[in-house]
C-alpha cells in the first residue's frame, strides 16, 4: 500500500503529520497532486476549539493536478494533467435545498471536504470530478486557493441584495473581509468604508483605495463620511467577534442590512431594540454556490480582482502548526492568507 505524507486533525490544538494511504479514486471521481491548500477561518476555528469530528484531514480549500482519473467520469475538460481548484461544496442535488438551488445548504452533510472527508492538507485527495473547476493559465498555482472565499463575498452581496450606489462597511480584513471590499468596490459602491484593527492588514487594504480606513469602529467618522450622516446601507461583518456585531446597531443606517458573514460560535446578549427600530435586516450567510466560485476564477483571470497582496506566506506541510495554525490566530500576525504546500 502506498502511504501519503498528511496533517491530521485530533482534535482542540492538535494536528499531527502522519502516512496515510494514498487514496484511489472511486467512480465519478479523479485523483488531484495537491499544489497548494489555503487555511481558512473556519479550519482555526475548528483547531481552536475542537469543532470537527476526528479524525480528519482538514483543508477545503484545494488546488493542484489531475492525476487520475476513476472509472465513468465524463466531465469535458477533466482529464489527467489539467490543474484545477475544488469546489469543496459537494451537494447531492436531490434534497429540498438543492433542488431550491441552495446546494450550499444540502442535508447530505457527510461529503463536506475537510470536516466530514479528508481534505487537502496531504499530498493527495481523491475528490468528485464534478467538484474540480479546470484554472486557466493565467492564474498563478497560489492564486488558485481563492476562490472559494471570493465566491463567499459574491453570494454575501447577492443574498443581502446589494446594488451599485449604495454604501457598505467591511468590519474585518481577513481574507473574506479583504475580498469583500474589493467586489464591493468592483460592484459600484458610493462610499465605502473599513474597520481593521491590525495595521498590516489595514496597510493592505488600503491598497485598493476605500474611502475611508479605521482601526476601530468610529460612529462619527463612519457617519461623517456616508450622505447626509444616515449610517451605511450596508455592513458586512467579517470578524464574528461579539461585542463588533453589536457594535454594528451603532453605524448601520435606518433601513439598513447587517450582513453577517464571519462565524461565531459562543453564546452571547444582543441588544435588538435598536435594529428592531431602525427597521434593520440581519442576512446571515454560509459559503458560497457554485456559479460563485466560477466567477470568482473569472474576475481573478481578467484582473478585476487582485490576490497578490492578500496570500501572504507559504509554508510547508510539515510547519503547518506553528508556521501556519498557531501563527494565524495571533491578532497581531503580519500575515493575512496563509496557503499550504505539501
Amino acid at each position: 500500500m502506498i502511504k501519503i505524507k498528511a496533517a491530521l486533525y485530533k482534535g482542540k490544538r492538535e494536528i499531527e503529520i502522519v502516512d496515510i494511504p494514498k487514496p484511489v479514486p472511486k467512480t465519478g471521481e479523479v485523483l488531484v497532486k495537491i499544489k497548494y491548500t489555503g487555511i481558512c477561518g473556519s479550519d482555526l476555528e475548528a483547531y481552536e476549539t475542537g469543532l470537527y469530528p476526528v479524525p480528519v484531514v482538514m483543508g477545503h480549500e484545494a488546488s493542484g493536478v489531475i492525476e487520475e482519473v476513476g472509472p465513468e467520469v465524463k466531465i469535458r475538460g477533466i482529464k489527467p494533467g489539467r490543474r484545477v481548484s475544488i469546489d469543496s461544496s459537494i451537494s447531492c442535488g436531490k434534497c429540498n435545498f438543492c433542488k431550491r438551488g441552495y446546494t450550499n445548504l444540502c442535508l447530505d452533510e457527510i461529503n463536506a471536504l475537510g470536516i466530514f472527508k479528508n481534505g487537502g492538507f496531504a499530498e493527495y485527495i481523491s475528490v468528485p470530478a464534478s467538484s474540480c473547476v479546470v484554472v486557466p493559465d493565467s492564474i498563478p498555482d497560489k492564486f488558485c486557493t481563492v476562490f472559494d472565499q471570493i465566491g463567499t463575498g459574491l453570494f454575501a452581496m447577492r443574498e443581502a441584495n446589494f446594488m451599485v450606489g449604495q454604501s457598505a462597511v467591511v468590519v474585518g480584513l481577513g481574507t473574506i473581509g479583504q475580498f469583500q471590499m474589493q467586489l464591493l468596490k468592483l460592484s459600484g459602491a458610493s462610499k465605502l468604508i473599513v474597520v481593521e484593527k491590525n495595521q498590516f492588514r489595514l496597510d493592505i487594504v488600503k491598497k485598493f483605495n476605500p474611502d475611508m480606513a479605521l482601526n476601530k469602529i468610529n460612529l462619527g467618522k463612519i457617519k461623517g463620511k456616508i450622505t447626509n450622516r444616515l449610517g451605511a446601507d450596508f455592513v458586512f461583518e467579517c470578524t464574528g467577534v461579539p461585542g463588533v456585531i453589536n457594535a454594528t446597531s451603532t453605524i448601520i443606517g435606518r433601513g439598513g442590512t447587517i450582513v453577517q458573514v464571519g462565524l461565531c460560535d459562543k453564546p452571547f446578549e444582543i441588544m435588538l431594540l435598536p435594529f428592531i427600530l431602525n427597521h434593520n435586516r440581519i442576512q446571515c450567510v454560509i459559503g458560497f454556490l457554485r456559479r460563485d466560485f466560477e466567477y470568482a476564477v473569472d474576475l481573478v483571470a481578467n484582473k478585476l480582482i487582485d490576490p497578490e497582496p492578500i496570500v501572504t506566506k507559504i509554508i510547508s506541510l510539515d510547519d503547518i502548526v506553528e508556521e501556519g495554525f498557531e501563527r494565524a490566530l495571533d491578532p497581531e500576525v503580519q500575515d493575512i492568507k496563509i496557503i499550504v504546500e505539501p
